[in-house]
């Protein structure tokens, strides 16, 4: 027995116990506020978070994300509205509810782009939690490789998603209440159909009917396997009497995927309600042309930048989201270390911006590739004092770099002018797209090329009807161009031809000359549109026809008189002579305005043109990275026992795998694997003799596991032909 004394004491001392433990006494210490804010910054942050290009970086980025925000809402939200109206009537329909079995499912037609369909998916389940009911499961293909598996996390997330959105407190502690008590691996239909009885068992048909359904998602269908998903349509069927459930199927190819995936049997059981996305490509151009092709962008890509990313696009993945993240790579590289790239913002920030800059950043601008043809063109005075005088040189910068601005405001209007004008032309010379003219513009002189000398010889056959059209719609491009910058005054004028005459362009790029342009396109609209069309023609003196009955039997003659008939002056009519002035005054319009942005004066400042530092990180050359592993470990490892006098020498001290890689080289496509172990123990343990080095098991270890790690790379193969051999893959 215990004493009395005893079980005071431990009363007395909380430390005392009948057993052992380890007790805990605080000591009154406290994390101070401060030390946890200085924990949240990261180091980048602390040495770099007061530059003026981090700041510049940042605040052009937040600009970018939120109009690709309202960009991707507005471009899906039709999309996105119409598959949630189908839902809300899925279980609503008689027609739907009178046939038995049938899961009432949307196919939701994707694309390739993969990367892509995760936050257009998240979009649409957040959607249907706002308007068609809180139960929505999304199932990948690596969560439902088994019927089991499948179940289990449809199961789980039907039931636990109800913790995200419901906001009544009573009822939403009954739920972690069972959510904690239910284990994933007793997750069937049945506990389902259960959970769900009790659940609405109680509420008003009215509320029931707003949150009935449970819909199971399943974005990747291409990447599960057809026996799991026939189970598991089967399963559900059989349930669907009892569990208003709706299946939405993400197709990334067409619908013939679903119809070739299901049997009879199965598809049976779905009534399927197909639904089309937009093309990736159109989506991009959309992204282009709103975004990042405009005057208001503070960055922009040169034109071996902007192919370089439209490449990897069209030939690689098709995704935006990937494209978009390749252009923040460029921002960073272009903004990154360089305090002068804090010159690449709003225009309305530029003259705050230069007067911030230091000598030294003031050097580095002076250093730039495009300031050398700048001075060529100066006086001597004026070159002295832009290398001794940075109040002066600040004063020329701004001039300068506003000099750049307008030369782009009128550049983008130029590029979707042309846009516009080739759309209609047949052989797609230089594209129809803004994406496609842009590319060919910012690379080379545009004009001077054939492809454009060709597509104006197209423009000058143009019908009237047709080009009164494409003016019209060039006129809209220039007008809404205006529009951002400056309220447009209409003309009360009407232009005239005396008019057109007395005119000409400015020598000045920016607002005023895309003014002209305007000015122009309504001379000639209101000329095209009331010109005739008839033809006149004034032929040679030359016989009368009854000549030509004379001369039957000279051929001589007649071939001469046929001659004289060719050489005929036809006049042009009043519309082809205005259709030539206006091909003529196009080019010379796109001439003075298509410069590209290399010819510009500091335009490295506002254009990324490194593309060589981007290339390796955004096209990835695994092949490549993998052969420079094995074949020169020291590359990545940095260590001094790797290092090699020559690439193909071999030593004890590489890596196994690397050993095994350099010696499976110098053989041809079958490799016998008794010789390639003689040659792997002979450079592991050269001193020992042939026959014994080979019988080491340490050493037979290693070569086993080099060589599966090499069939695991894909390296090698095993051979049917010969079992003692592997076949090679790689030459």
């Amino acid at each position: 027995m215990i004493s009395t004394n005893n079980l005071q004491d431990e009363e007395m001392d909380p430390s005392v116990s009948m057993s052992k433990g380890v007790f805990l006494f605080p000591n009154g210490f406290k994390k101070t506020h401060k030390s946890k804010k200085h924990k949240n910054k990261s180091v980048f942050d602390i040495y770099f978070g007061s530059e003026e290009w981090l700041i510049t970086f940042r605040h052009n980025w937040n600009l970018f994300e939120e109009q690709l925000k309202n960009l991707h809402e507005k471009s899906y939200s039709v999309l996105l509205h119409d598959v949630v109206n189908y839902l809300k009537i899925c279980h609503n329909d008689s027609e739907m509810n009178s046939i038995e079995g049938v899961i009432p499912s949307a196919t939701l037609l994707t694309g390739v782009n993969q990367p892509d369909h995760v936050e257009q998916f998240m979009s649409l389940i957040n959607l249907i939690r706002e308007e068609v009911t809180p139960h929505v499961a999304m199932i990948n293909s690596q969560d439902g490789s088994t019927v089991k598996h499948l179940v289990e996390n449809a199961v789980w997330q039907l039931i636990r998603g109800v913790d995200l959105v419901e906001s009544d407190e009573d009822i939403c502690d009954d739920i972690v209440d069972t959510s904690r008590k239910l284990k994933k691996s007793t997750c069937t239909m049945k506990t389902l159909r259960n959970w769900y009885r009790s659940r609405y068992s109680n509420e008003s048909p009215r509320k029931m009917r707003q949150r009935q359904s449970l819909i199971v998602i399943i974005p990747d269908f291409e990447s599960f396997n057809c026996n799991t998903l026939q189970d598991f349509v089967m399963i559900i069927s059989s349930y669907v009497s009892t569990l208003p459930i709706v299946l939405v199927f993400g197709v990334a190819t067409s619908v013939s995927a679903l119809h070739k995936s299901f049997p009879y049997q199965v598809s049976s059981k779905l009534l399927i309600k197909v639904f089309h996305s937009h093309p990736s490509h159109v989506y991009m151009n959309q992204v282009l042309e709103n975004i990042f092709l405009t005057h208001t962008s503070p960055f922009h890509l040169s034109g071996k930048a902007f192919e370089l990313l439209t490449d990897v696009f069209l030939f690689y993945d098709f995704s935006v989201t990937g494209f978009v993240q390749s252009i923040k790579y460029c921002m960073m590289e272009h903004y990154y270390g360089d305090n002068i790239k804090s010159l690449c913002c709003d225009r309305n920030k530029l003259d705050n911006a230069v007067m911030k800059l230091s000598a030294d950043d003031l050097e580095s601008i002076r250093q730039l590739t495009s300031f050398k043809p700048f001075l060529e063109v100066q006086d001597c005075l004026t070159t002295i004092a832009l290398f001794k005088d940075n109040d002066f040189f600040k004063e020329v910068l701004i001039k300068e770099l506003h000099k750049l601005h307008d030369y782009i405001y009128s550049f983008y209007v130029c590029v979707r002018l042309l846009s516009v004008f080739l759309k209609e032309l047949p052989k797609n010379i230089l594209g129809k797209t803004v994406r496609e003219v842009y590319a060919k513009c910012a690379t080379e002189h545009i004009t001077s090329t054939e492809g454009f000398k060709e597509c104006m010889q197209l423009l000058k056959f143009q019908s009237q009807a047709k080009l009164v059209d494409t003016i019209k719609n060039a006129h809209k491009v220039v007008s809404s161009a205006l529009q951002m910058s400056s309220p447009v005054k209409p003309l009360r004028l009407t232009p005239m031809k005396n008019n057109l005459n007395n005119s000409s362009l400015n020598n000045e790029l920016g607002e005023a000359f895309i003014k002209n342009i305007r000015l122009y396109l309504m001379m000639f609209l209101r000329q095209i549109e009331v010109a005739s069309n008839e033809d006149t023609t004034e032929t040679m003196n030359c016989e009368s026809d009854e000549a030509y009955d004379n001369v039957h039997g000279n051929r001589y003659k007649l071939k001469e008189k046929l001659l004289k008939a060719t050489r005929a002056e036809k006049l042009e009519s009043k519309f082809e002579m205005i259709r030539s002035r206006f091909v003529s005054s196009m080019e010379e319009i796109f001439s003075k305005g298509l410069q590209p942005p290399h010819t510009q004066t500091f335009h490295e400042i506002l254009f990324f043109t490194e593309v060589a530092n981007v290339k390796k990180q955004i096209i990835g050359s695994p092949r490549g990275a993998l052969h420079m592993a094995l074949n020169n470990p020291v590359h990545y490892l940095k260590c001094c026992c790797c290092n090699l006098p020559s690439p193909d020498s071999l030593s004890d001290k590489l890596p196994d795998v690397s050993l095994a890689y350099k010696l499976h080289r110098e053989c041809g496509k079958h490799i016998n694997l008794y010789d390639w172990l003689q040659a792997f123990a002979s450079v592991l343990n050269p001193d020992c003799d042939e026959e014994n080095r080979s019988h080491d098991v340490n050493i037979q270890v290693r070569f086993t596991r080099a060589v599966a790690e090499l069939q695991f790379l894909g390296f090698i193969k095993t051979s049917k032909r010969k079992t003692d051999h592997v076949m090679r893959l790689t030459w």
